[in-house]
């Protein structure tokens, strides 16, 4: 079977970059100073976005503050974060103009994820043209 394409798409998490230890670990502290059950909160979290999760776990709390702390945690949590195999490999093979980077995270993480598994970015190459992500470029506190 052969296939002719005209660009690629490529999520961040799961997909270039395996992020799990990160997620689970972020999502287990998170549920623990919130008195929840860690497992459930961690089933729940992937592949979803972070606001989303906590709204689901946490009604009560400011969910947009809290979303700024989980993010602020995801950001600087650089351990276990590793490319997918072959991931790597496969971009330097794409010209940059023919693919794009798309994720539910933010600019920011997606971003830190991309330079701890070890793409370089930014850099001249494998740089991609767009970076599509759920929410728009903010300053974290």
């Amino acid at each position: 079977m052969t296939f002719t394409c005209q660009a690629f798409l490529f999520d961040v998490d799961g997909v270039l970059v395996d992020s799990t230890p990160s997620v689970a670990r972020i999502w287990r502290q998170w549920a623990l100073l919130h008195n929840l059950d860690p497992e459930l909160v961690i089933a729940h979290a992937h592949g979803r976005r972070s606001i989303e999760t906590i709204r689901l776990f946490a009604p009560a709390l400011d969910a947009e503050q809290e979303n700024i702390k989980v993010e602020n945690m995801e950001i600087t949590d650089k351990e276990g974060i590793v490319a997918i195999p072959g991931a790597l490999d496969l971009l330097r093979q794409l010209p940059d103009d023919r693919f794009a980077v798309v994720t539910s995270g933010t600019r920011p993480l997606a971003q830190a994820r991309l330079q701890y598994a070890g793409f370089p970015w930014p850099g001249i190459r494998l740089r991609p043209k767009t970076l599509c992500t759920a929410s728009p470029r903010r300053s974290l506190t």
